[in-house]
């Protein structure tokens, strides 16, 4: 519980990241490139765009059961409690899956991974950058901007209970 301080970390870790010390520089650069290969692999597996006005549409035609977000805040304690708030909404027919947060404007990066991961881009107190604005339009990704947590919450969950099979009951 000794406070210190880091040098040479590229942006904000999450909460809970394991920290490992290394005997020498060389070591860690290639654990480090392992790690972002392995993260770059994961997260560019699909390709097709969904927004939350379509989410509907593409459960109907049988090519998503899960909804794919990317989350972008100003602070991290807004992410984190973004991410625990909607991945607490999954059910068993639809499944909310984060598959990025991070603190900071939403970039060129964020972009990319949505649109090849299928996902939405949610900002929260944070806006998109020019060139990452053009790229969305471009690439067809959803951005959606927010300003309290609890709207975030609500279309999202709004949109999964549209894509909820209807109860027939006689």
């Amino acid at each position: 519980a000794t406070p210190v301080e880091v040098l040479g970390l590229d942006g904000v870790p999450e909460a809970g990241d394991p920290f490992h010390v290394l005997s020498s520089e060389k070591e860690a650069k290639n654990v480090s490139e392992k790690r972002h290969e392995l993260n770059k692999f994961e997260q560019a597996k699909n390709v097709k765009k969904i927004t939350l006005d379509n989410l509907y549409e593409a459960i109907q035609d049988g090519n998503i059961a899960e909804l794919r977000i990317i989350i972008k805040a100003d602070v991290q304690g807004s992410v984190e409690a973004i991410k625990d708030s909607l991945e607490k909404l999954s059910n068993k027919e639809v499944k909310v899956k984060v598959i990025h947060c991070a603190t900071g404007a939403i970039n060129e990066n964020d972009v990319m991974l949505a649109a090849a991961s299928d996902a939405i881009i949610m900002g929260f107190h944070v806006r998109p950058n020019t060139r990452a604005m053009q790229l969305a339009e471009k690439e067809g990704v959803d951005i959606r901007k927010y300003g309290i947590i609890y709207e975030v919450i609500d279309e999202v969950k709004s949109a999964m209970e549209g894509l909820l099979k209807p109860i027939i009951r006689e």
